[in-house]
């Protein structure tokens, strides 16, 4: 497509959204009103997902204490273990590509606090189409909420970035926000006005990853 946006700006048209959607990890000291998140949450609950259950729960961390305890653990991990050593060598990369990657990465991992508000999809009471929460299956009742909310969150000019790296920090994140044992975070979203561009992204062509009728 052509003539794609690109700046901090949102857009009204789906496919400028979708094929816009940079991952952002830098966001404005600007606080995302709490009727602009209901809103993409609102849009996460249009999704498909098993039987039509909709077994989730969007826990919305937007207070600046509980934002400074998950940042605070998510830190400790990226100081104390091998993500800070692999990033940092990642940077030497020839690949310009690469060398931002890994800078907001960085960026991430070490200043998440800063980020308005996170977003914690949580699967729960789940049953179909399993009851196993850590299936790949269990995705399928879920991960289309989280793309609805980056897109709308897109549309509204809000930056986000999909993680897991509530696997990171699961028991001070379950403190933090006192999540009960029968839910499952599945992704950590931080979510605001982006300080940084949305615009076109650098993915395979369309011909290396379609098969038509048999794999061969």
């Amino acid at each position: 497509m052509s003539d794609l946006p690109h700046g901090k700006e949102g857009t009204d048209n789906v496919w400028d959204a979708m094929y816009t959607q940079r991952a952002i990890r830098y966001w404005q000291d600007k606080p995302v009103p709490r009727e602009v998140l209901e809103k993409v949450i609102e849009a996460a609950s249009k999704a498909p997902s098993g039987s039509n259950l909709q077994p989730w729960i969007f826990m919305v961390i937007d207070d600046e204490a509980q934002r400074q305890k998950i940042g605070d653990a998510l830190n400790a991990v990226y100081e104390g273990g091998p993500l800070k050593d692999m990033i940092a060598e990642g940077q030497k990369s020839d690949d310009k590509t690469q060398r931002l990657m890994l800078k907001g990465a960085q960026s991430f991992f070490s200043k998440l606090a800063k980020a308005p508000a996170i977003i914690v999809p949580c699967l729960y009471k789940l049953s179909s189409p399993t009851p196993d929460p850590g299936s790949l299956e269990a995705g399928s009742s879920i991960y289309m909420a989280v793309q609805n909310l980056m897109l709308s969150a897109r549309a509204l000019g809000l930056g986000t970035v999909m993680t897991t790296a509530h696997v990171l920090i699961n028991d001070p994140l379950r403190e933090a926000c006192n999540i009960p044992d029968d839910a499952y975070p599945a992704a950590l979203i931080p979510i605001g006005y982006p300080d940084a561009n949305f615009g076109p992204t650098t993915r395979k062509p369309v011909e290396e990853i379609i098969i038509w009728n048999e794999w061969s």
